[in-house]
């Protein structure tokens, strides 16, 4: 393992990062369960814990930038992966080492639901000025997070009569797929990973896009407690979210018709 660390070409160094390249056999390390676009692997040094994410080569995300927003928000106090390093591998794979923060949930409940809604809520009240200028992108919504669509005419035609109803105001922190299996459990806090799709954009998407999944993949009454434990840190008017419940619906149809989501929860 510390080959791996040694081998990789690091953009950042600090003691921590340095301590664990030298550690030698001091090192443990375990697969954790991959995801669609990187390989997770979790190194323990004695107590501490850390997690290694490396990018394969068909996910070419923008490594600094990602780093140099959890650093943004690790500082204003958002529960977010602690970042230490970022680099590349020998064949150019991005990777981006953090603090390990815990595991996935694998219950829920009102309490639950009130500690991540305010989570979220914290995300979206948070003023982006305060972001260094890199740390943040901006991107265009449907060439963002409707990729593809083109190829579907007529959702298209509705994507573009939903974007023109919606008002959009895109001036916040939004984290861009808030969901379950993007929050990690330690020792009853509540830690938002995987921050990929962050980006300046609306609130009131990045919500009716967690809401959504809870509907799916668990019940409709878990999606409405949440939505209102939300509601509870961050007054939204329901009517202001049918437009963008419909935004998130549209998405997650087109990412089935295009790659195919699962229909059911893992559980």
């Amino acid at each position: 393992m510390n080959d791996l660390l040694a081998g990789i070409e690091w953009h950042e160094t600090n003691p921590i990062l340095n301590t664990l390249i030298t550690s030698g056999a001091e090192l443990t390390l375990s697969p954790l369960s991959p995801g669609l676009e990187a390989d997770v692997i979790k190194i323990t040094q004695g107590e501490k814990h850390f997690v290694l994410k490396v990018w394969n080569n068909r996910s070419k995300p923008d490594i600094l930038r990602q780093y140099r927003l959890l650093e943004a928000l690790h500082r204003q106090g958002i529960r977010v992966s602690e970042p230490i390093g970022y680099g590349r591998t020998e064949t150019g794979d991005g990777v981006l080492l953090t603090r390990y923060h815990g595991t996935s949930i694998t219950k829920v409940s009102p309490s639950i639901f009130k500690k991540i809604a305010a989570v979220l809520a914290d995300i979206h009240r948070l003023p982006p000025d305060g972001l260094e200028g890199r740390a943040l992108a901006r991107y265009d919504f449907v060439g963002y997070f409707f990729s593809g669509i083109e190829a579907f005419p007529a959702m298209k035609e509705e994507l573009i009569r939903l974007v023109a109803s919606a008002d959009m105001k895109m001036d916040r922190v939004i984290h861009g797929d808030f969901n379950l299996g993007n929050i990690l459990e330690e020792n009853g806090q509540y830690t938002v990973i995987d921050w990929t799709n962050g980006q300046l954009g609306d609130p009131r998407y990045d919500l009716s896009w967690a809401c959504l999944l809870l509907r799916i993949y668990l019940s409709e009454s878990k999606s409405l407690t949440f939505l209102y434990k939300y509601q509870e840190e961050m007054p939204v008017a329901t009517g202001e979210l049918e437009i963008f419940e419909a935004l998130a619906c549209l998405r997650w149809l087109l990412l089935d018709r295009i790659a195919g989501v699962p229909k059911h929860a893992d559980r």
